[in-house]
């Protein structure tokens, strides 16, 4: 098993290394033909998009360095959305791992940045201001939910084994949604610290907190409303 960086993963998906892997919904179109969407392991809901946060007392202008986390991320697409309602603004755009953008901001390297996982949870106590909640804005405008990532598997797989991969992930998301919610001990002693292990920020409540806002009833089984808004998102974003 690999953990890579999302683009990193959704580069691979696309030239086709990968039987199973999690990507963004942003290559769905990329990879049509050859993977097809699993039922559970997605991320899809409400309040979970991405944030573009800036350095304090910036004015967003055609000179803004701004980063974001790949160019085949669903974070890019839903930027680039909020974007074409801004007028003529036209800023600079660096693609970077995810990781990279808070350490950039502190270094003044980047004036503002798309973040993704634990940094919508941070960005605060780091002196940081919302400048939009990517998320938030789509939801306005379509009455959608966000979808953001999901688990594809190679068309050409057995589909006993695709079964089987569902399966056992489904038991293991029961499993381990239930020790969290317990707080049980094979929680706190087994599942947060190989969360923690895998985290950018290893504080317990910011690790919790992104469970809590990304595991949904969707994660578990995606929903019709999450397919609707899976085509939305294509008509929107992915012409």
């Amino acid at each position: 098993m690999d953990f890579l960086d999302i683009e990193e993963l959704n580069r691979a998906l696309i030239e086709g290394k990968c039987p199973i892997a999690k990507g963004s919904f942003a290559i769905i179109n990329k990879l049509a033909g050859h993977y097809e969407v699993m039922p559970t392991g997605a991320a899809v809901g409400r309040g979970v998009g991405p944030v573009l946060v800036g350095t304090p007392n910036l004015r967003m202008s055609n000179r803004a360095r701004i980063g974001l986390p790949g160019e085949n991320t669903t974070a890019h697409k839903l930027f680039r959305y909020w974007l074409a309602a801004q007028g003529d603004l036209q800023p600079v755009l660096t693609q970077m791992p995810f990781y990279e953008m808070l350490p950039a901001l502190k270094k003044g390297t980047l004036d503002a940045a798309v973040l993704i996982h634990e940094g919508r949870f941070v960005y605060a106590e780091q002196g940081l201001n919302l400048i939009a909640d990517l998320g938030a804005f789509w939801e306005e405008k379509t009455q959608a939910m966000i979808p953001l990532g999901c688990i594809y598997a190679d068309v050409s797989l057995p589909q006993e084994i695709k079964d089987v991969f569902i399966r056992d992930l489904r038991e293991s998301l029961s499993i381990s949604t239930a020790a969290f919610a317990a707080g049980s001990a094979p929680y706190k002693e087994k599942i947060l610290p190989y969360m923690q292990l895998f985290a950018q920020e290893k504080d317990a409540a910011v690790t919790e907190a992104h469970v809590r806002t990304y595991v949904t009833s969707d994660t578990e089984n995606l929903s019709a409303e999450a397919f609707k808004a899976i085509d939305v998102f294509k008509a929107a974003c992915l012409q």
